[in-house]
């Protein structure tokens, strides 16, 4: 009995923070769908195309097509190319351009000890996920 009370009581919090974890991690791979989407749409159509990121609303789009929503238990942080990060924004825009080049920024996604990385070359618009640990948490 005593086993199986530690068992119950222990495996709740396991399971949260691997639930927490994967709405990281979907989260991240749902919006590098669709920045590549956006990059696609700037080749075919040969036209400029903007993924808006509100982080007021934990939402984002492209053009105007329906906003998609980001968890509110996940945080997101801009690093330009320059380097600058661009702490406390509640909106931000990133770019594609018809040659299939991008804006070229570092969207960081964590939470709960996960943070995955989405890198958007300039030059080929390319989108690259990587993941760590959060060494702040």
């Amino acid at each position: 009995m005593v086993i199986a009370g530690l068992m119950i009581s222990l495996v709740p919090p396991l399971f949260s923070g691997a639930v927490s974890g994967a709405r990281v991690k979907t989260s991240a791979r749902d919006l590098a769908i669709v920045l590549r989407e956006a990059r696609s749409k700037a080749i075919i159509y040969n036209s400029e195309q903007q993924v808006q990121l509100d982080l007021e609303k934990f939402q984002y789009r492209v053009g105007k097509d329906k906003a998609l929503a980001l968890p509110d238990d996940v945080s997101v942080d801009i690093q330009l190319i320059s380097g600058e990060k661009l702490n406390n924004i509640v909106k931000h825009v990133i770019h594609f351009f018809p040659d299939g080049s991008s804006s070229g920024e570092l969207i960081t996604l964590s939470g709960n000890n996960h943070v995955y990385h989405l890198q958007l070359n300039w030059l080929t618009g390319a989108i690259n996920i990587t993941s760590g640990l959060d060494h702040a948490g």
